[in-house]
């Protein structure tokens, strides 16, 4: 019998399910396709506060929390936390890397991910990034130089991380959850979140954060949507609680995404590069409203590659309010157009994502 080989692996991956679950997918499509052999050990790290710290215990891994922020602009005083929540955070990393002695450190990019990097690059833990963004975002732009292979979404991302690492910039698409695979029938889904399985609904989804400027549009024309016959499945976020109504259900947190996905004929969101990448990989016609803030624009980048193949149309947060319903009006009522731009979407997904990066990692693990 042969004996079993321990693969120790350290995570980061978080901040919002969208940084997160493309890289839980890698992990567990890991596990599938190691050699029997081969005993997959994860460890994550993440904040306690946000969703890793929920979901990651939840599915049985091994979380430790570090008290890692990001980084909120010269005006805020939680970036002055930094001072000491980075240092702490790099010697509590060293210290699980020498205890676990990981063989791979697979980041996804984020704030979190920054401690890590540093403390695997000092341990010589080889590091992979994965960029399920469209641009690199500062982290991964940072680390490129120490990564021994780097994951992007499409091919313009690669080409702008800097030319000495290309060699080692992959394009795999994004990997994404696959229980958004399942095929469910549309009237089944509505009907599992109380909804007239007859009826068209319009999903709105804020990130796993929830998002103001969404649910005050989605707020102010709620009543027209019904009217024109469609009901509304809505994420709001935590903070959150709009009036309640019949053909509306509102959740914090949408737990079970497949579902949601197959119940709505268009969904109306943020253009985080996990979200654009479910709405392609689905076939999803879209409203995406990019977030204002990233420092980079990511979501900017993101929806105009859904929006450039005729799969979405975006609209400026900052003109929301008066433009949502003019842009919604006409979907709402063209059931020919919504199809073509699910058909566009679709054309861009790329269903075998999780399964190449999964491969790919395979390989450097299995052979350090």
């Amino acid at each position: 019998m042969q004996n079993q080989a321990r693969l120790p692996l350290i995570v980061a991956a978080g901040g919002t399910g969208g940084d997160l679950f493309p890289v839980l997918a890698i992990v567990e499509q890991l596990s599938r396709i190691l050699p029997p052999h081969a005993v997959l050990e994860p460890v994550f790290v993440g904040n306690r506060s946000r969703i890793e710290g929920r979901v990651i215990p939840a599915r049985g891994y091994r979380f430790v929390p570090i008290p890692m922020r990001g980084y909120y602009g010269l005006r805020s005083a939680r970036t002055y936390s930094l001072a000491w929540r980075l240092p702490i955070s790099i010697a509590r990393v060293a210290h699980i890397l020498s205890t676990v002695q990981p063989h791979v450190a697979l980041l996804a990019g984020t704030y979190i991910s920054l401690p890590v990097a540093i403390a695997a690059r000092w341990a010589n833990v080889p590091i992979v990034l994965v960029e399920i963004n469209a641009i690199p975002g500062k982290v991964n732009r940072m680390v490129a130089q120490w990564a021994e292979r780097i994951f992007v979404s499409v091919p313009a991302c690669r080409d702008a991380f800097p030319s000495s690492v290309r060699e080692r910039v992959l394009v795999v698409g994004t990997p994404i959850r696959p229980e958004l695979r399942t095929r469910i029938d549309p009237r089944i889904a509505r009907g599992s979140f109380g909804l007239d399985p007859e009826r068209p609904v319009l999903l709105v989804l804020g990130g796993s954060l929830g998002a103001q400027s969404i649910n005050s549009a989605v707020e102010a024309i709620r009543d027209r949507i019904l009217a024109a016959g469609w009901q509304i499945l809505w994420q709001t976020g935590a903070n959150y609680s709009p009036p309640l109504s019949s053909g509306i259900v509102t959740r914090p947190f949408i737990e079970d995404m497949a579902s949601a996905y197959a119940a709505a004929e268009l969904v109306l969101s943020r253009a985080g590069g996990s979200t654009v990448a479910e709405l392609a990989a689905l076939g999803k016609a879209a409203i995406l409203v990019p977030y204002p803030h990233a420092a980079n624009r990511e979501q900017h980048h993101n929806a105009q590659v859904l929006a450039q193949a005729g799969g979405a149309v975006v609209i400026e947060d900052a003109s929301l309010s008066a433009a949502l319903w003019p842009a919604l009006e006409p979907l709402l009522s063209d059931g020919c157009r919504r199809q073509s731009m699910a058909r566009a979407a679709h054309s861009l997904g790329v269903p075998d994502a999780t399964e190449r990066a999964a491969g790919s990692l395979a390989t450097l693990l299995v052979g350090t």
